[in-house]
């Protein structure tokens, strides 16, 4: 099914929570990316040997949710604040279920070693089981189409289920440690199969653009071409689409449209 000389198609996270504008975590101008990667699949997707698409698969009670943390006073952070891990340390957030202490201990303490000083708290999005976590719909029928046009299966990633880490890349979280979020050898094995990588979904400031650059930093780009459809992907609201642009570029990504 995946020859050397085919290309692929990977759309990274195309669900409602993203996608709708009734989504707990909507990105702007996601919903006409998704409407114009549709429109992509039906004029060309029988260029396209497989299809793979990524699901951010969340817990309510996750280290990125709300509900996750409390202050003093036992109220949870809005979303959308940052955890810093000075805030931490001097009692100002603390997790919300004693059990879940030293999670947050071993989170900061990835955090550390990577030069980061904070997390992000998100809205409680793309919980399994709820519409949020659902592909969007002009999506879905598109795929849908596709399957009975090429009898070929579409191949779904489910990312984002360990609820102690947060994990943007399709291939690996941002703490590595656990065996679920280690570095998905199988993944990359298998796209290194097709002679071309097409990515598309959202958002690009985050999944997106960690997917490419877990597989470029790894030798993906090195040896076939990998492209970004950039007019079916968008950032989340107040990340630079130009500066992502720039950085999956200098990794030696094509940027495409989705009709050229």
């Amino acid at each position: 099914m995946n020859g050397l000389k085919s290309r692929a198609l990977v759309v990274v996270d195309p669900q409602n929570d993203f996608c709708d504008p009734a989504g707990t975590l909507r990105v702007d101008g996601a919903e006409g990316d998704i409407f114009r990667l549709a429109r992509h699949i039906e004029r060309r997707g029988k260029e396209y040997g497989e299809i793979i698409v990524s699901l951010d698969s969340h817990d309510a009670i996750a280290i990125f949710h709300p509900g996750f943390w409390t202050d003093a006073s036992g109220r949870n952070p809005a979303p959308f604040t940052p955890i810093t891990a000075s805030a931490y340390q001097d009692g100002k957030w603390r997790a919300a279920f004693p059990c879940h202490a030293v999670y947050a201990d071993r989170m900061f303490g990835v955090l550390a070693k990577k030069g980061m000083e904070s997390m992000m708290v998100w809205p409680e999005h793309c919980v399994v089981s709820t519409r949020g976590h659902q592909i969007a719909a002009a999506l879905r029928e598109a795929l849908g189409t596709w399957r009975r046009e090429t009898g070929r299966p579409v191949r779904y990633l489910f990312k984002g289920e360990n609820p102690y880490t947060e994990q943007f890349s399709i291939f690996e979280g941002i703490d590595g440690s656990w065996p679920e979020t280690a570095f998905n050898e199988n993944l990359y094995s298998h796209l290194s199969g097709f002679s071309s990588l097409v990515f598309a979904g959202e958002a690009l400031s985050h999944c997106v653009e960690a997917s490419i650059v877990s597989y470029a930093e790894h030798g993906g780009c090195e040896s076939r071409e990998v492209l970004l459809l950039s007019d079916c992907s968008s950032p989340v609201a107040g990340f630079s689409r130009d500066e992502s642009l720039s950085r999956l570029a200098a990794h030696g990504v094509g940027i495409i449209s989705s009709v050229s």
